[in-house]
């Protein structure tokens, strides 16, 4: 497949999401035209790294190698997104991801369903401890947590010897429902309980203001963890042995345009618009987040058994050497 050059494709991207960019306007209309260009370019640079972040996944990866390289699935996805949603609608970029999670299996012809590898199923279950009614809800399907930012560097500051994990349990239990039985009514803590089998990649979303200053975003993102255990953050009540995750790539907004960042053969390695810079271990990607005030906002945890299944067939490299 020949592939168009990166201007081009990104130009037509823009236009397929706003066809009237090319219509030149007078000067009154003006700055009205330049936010929502400068919004249509976000949204379009957002749309891409979801993919190429979705492409540095292993478990996700290998279903497609047979058929496509890297720019190849882009495109591909890319065109049918497109041809499928308008992104002019102002849905953050964890709702962008779930549309095109959900999208995936109307465009999929042949390959192990992808979605699959993201759904999460929880049963919520809840006991009153003024009546002492237990209560359990249907499976919920959901594609990972999304934790507002501030609420990570508020329970870290707080208590200060919170791992990651601890500090999603804890905003995980902060869930309160009323007693079901007639005449009770008093609110109860909900516990999130899985016994279905584990996602094969583990989703996290991180909500920003977009305001923080270099300090709040330090304390935020200093918080973060390259590996997590599910069962420290779920009540997991199934037979995997397997509930370890690892971090391979993430979703970041700097500025108005967003970054992947993902973890390839040892060292961290960012992409934004163009271009491709190696930052080093994890200290030097915190580092960057400050310096650069990137924002994470999406990150994808593999799963160490896919990672182990796949690394001498996809090359993915040791990931020994990520802390």
């Amino acid at each position: 497949m020949e592939m168009e050059s990166s201007s081009k494709v990104q130009e037509e991207t823009d236009q397929k999401i706003d066809p009237d960019r090319s219509v030149k306007h007078d000067d009154a209309h003006d700055e009205p035209m330049k936010t929502e260009e400068k919004q249509n370019a976000t949204r379009a640079s957002a749309l891409d790294t979801i993919l190429k972040s979705l492409w540095k996944i292993c478990v996700f990866r290998k279903e497609l190698l047979s058929s496509f390289t890297e720019d190849e699935f882009v495109f591909e996805l890319r065109h049918f997104i497109l041809s499928n949603l308008s992104l002019t609608e102002p849905n953050g970029v964890y709702d962008l991801l779930v549309t095109i999670l959900e999208l995936l299996p109307r465009w999929e012809t042949g390959y192990e369903p992808l979605q699959s590898k993201f759904e999460v199923y929880e049963t919520l279950k809840k006991m009153c401890n003024r009546c002492k009614v237990d209560t359990e809800y249907p499976l919920q399907l959901a594609y990972g947590p999304i934790v507002i930012a501030n609420s990570v560097r508020e329970f870290k500051s707080a208590f200060e010897d919170l791992t990651f994990e601890n500090v999603l349990k804890v905003i995980r239990t902060t869930l309160m429902m009323p007693c079901d039985k007639e005449g009770c009514g008093k609110r109860n803590y909900v516990e999130r309980v899985i016994n279905t089998p584990l996602p094969s990649v583990f989703t996290i979303a991180l909500e920003w203001e977009n305001n923080e200053t270099e300090e709040e975003i330090s304390a935020t993102t200093s918080v973060l963890a390259t590996e997590i255990d599910i069962s420290e953050i779920c009540k997991y009540e199934g037979d995997s042995v397997f509930t370890k995750y690892r971090l391979v790539s993430m979703v970041c907004l700097c500025g108005d345009q967003y970054n992947c960042i993902s973890y390839e053969n040892g060292r961290w390695i960012r992409y934004f618009a163009s271009k491709k810079e190696a930052i080093g271990d994890w200290n030097s990607v915190l580092t960057s987040f400050v310096k650069l005030k990137i924002r994470p906002e999406i990150l994808f945890f593999e799963n160490v058994k896919g990672q182990i299944m796949g690394t001498d067939e996809i090359g993915f490299g040791s990931l020994g050497k990520m802390f």
